[in-house]
């Protein structure tokens, strides 16, 4: 299916006005051109993600998501600009802590000419120079959530401990990193606009976010119980999500228990909900869905890395409402990609 048509079921998607799931499996396709693109140079992006662009349209999967090409700087991009240190390997970065305690700790206000931030910038302008709805669309940062970026800059354990120890300070951090984060997103959204992305714009997971919108992920929820949700990441979330016209947040199952939580963010607009190793059965995992659905918004249930069995995939598509919901799962082969596809949307 075209970009275009794609774009304009999502906009159903969001307002929950889809009368059948919404599909798009994951399956292995050799990529001309993986790793990340911090030592690429700005006059080889294009090139690079439209060659991606057509390997994926080439292996004939039907899906009911985008072509999107991203810049790839790893997930440590946005602690580095809260202060963290920088790290990277041909596949992957990770962030450095810079402070021993959340009491020492501060977080940067957003710089639009930190050298890294310009890195990733000066990366981004071509493929919002060369995009269309024929081959590509550009997607936004992969952006990490206000307790996300803390936990970058003290670690996540010295992060686990401050709860207890300094939690006034976590708060203060947690809302400065909301902060920065907004600024960060304001000023790619700018930049997406210009290029023509007039009505929305899309991101990593391929998903088209109408106005001024983003996808965010807090994956430190997975070490917090539900009512440190609540005193910690509730109003740094809100406050992020308050100031966009679309946010799309990515949970892993690991953090079922803060789910309750994130569908009380306010504004909070649609739930990508995982499935991690040793995480939640499917069982739980269909009751974990119900919640967001229950709550008004759209869902999507990913199984990615873990196959499913067949009867677990039928168990949750005939389980949860098929309107507003978008499912992926992990398939060996293009083959079996294409006859899931088809299976479900045959029931």
């Amino acid at each position: 299916m075209h970009n275009r048509l794609i774009a304009e079921q999502h906009r159903k998607w969001w307002k929950r006005e889809t009368p059948e799931i919404l599909i798009s499996n994951y399956f292995p396709v050799k990529m001309p051109y993986g790793g990340l693109d911090i030592d690429i140079p700005p006059s080889l992006m294009a090139m690079r993600k439209k060659a991606n662009a057509e390997a994926i349209a080439a292996a004939g999967v039907p899906s009911d998501t985008l072509n999107v090409q991203a810049v790839n700087f790893g997930p440590a991009l946005l602690p580095a600009l809260a202060g963290a240190g920088f790290e990277y390997d041909a596949s992957t970065s990770w962030s450095v802590h810079a402070f021993d305690s959340a009491n020492l700790a501060k977080v940067n206000t957003f710089d639009p000419n930190h050298p890294l931030w310009r890195k990733y910038i000066q990366r981004l302008e071509p493929l919002l120079e060369n995009w269309s709805w024929d081959t590509y669309l550009p997607s936004l940062a992969d952006y990490l959530g206000p307790l996300d970026i803390v936990a970058g800059l003290i670690g996540s354990e010295k992060l686990a401990m401050e709860l207890y120890d300094n939690p006034e300070d976590v708060k203060r951090l947690a809302m400065d990193a909301a902060k920065l984060l907004s600024e960060a997103i304001n000023f790619e959204l700018d930049l997406h606009r210009k290029a023509g992305l007039a009505d929305g714009v899309t991101d990593v997971f391929s998903i088209w976010l109408p106005g001024r919108g983003v996808r965010l992920s807090e994956d430190f929820s997975t070490l917090v119980g539900p009512d440190q949700f609540q005193e910690f990441f509730l109003e740094p979330d809100s406050y992020v999500c308050e100031n966009f016209d679309s946010v799309f947040m990515h949970v892993h199952s690991g953090a079922i228990q803060c789910l309750p939580g994130f569908v009380d963010v306010r504004k909070m607009g649609a739930i990508e909900f995982g499935n991690d190793p040793n995480g939640p059965g499917i069982d739980d995992r269909i009751e974990a869905g119900k919640l967001v659905q229950k709550k008004g918004l759209p869902l999507q249930m990913t199984s990615w890395n873990i196959k499913l069995k067949e009867e677990e995939v039928l168990k949750i598509i005939k389980s949860l409402d098929p309107r507003g919901l978008l499912v992926r799962f992990q398939m060996d082969s293009i083959e079996e990609a294409r006859e899931l596809y088809k299976l479900i949307k045959e029931i």
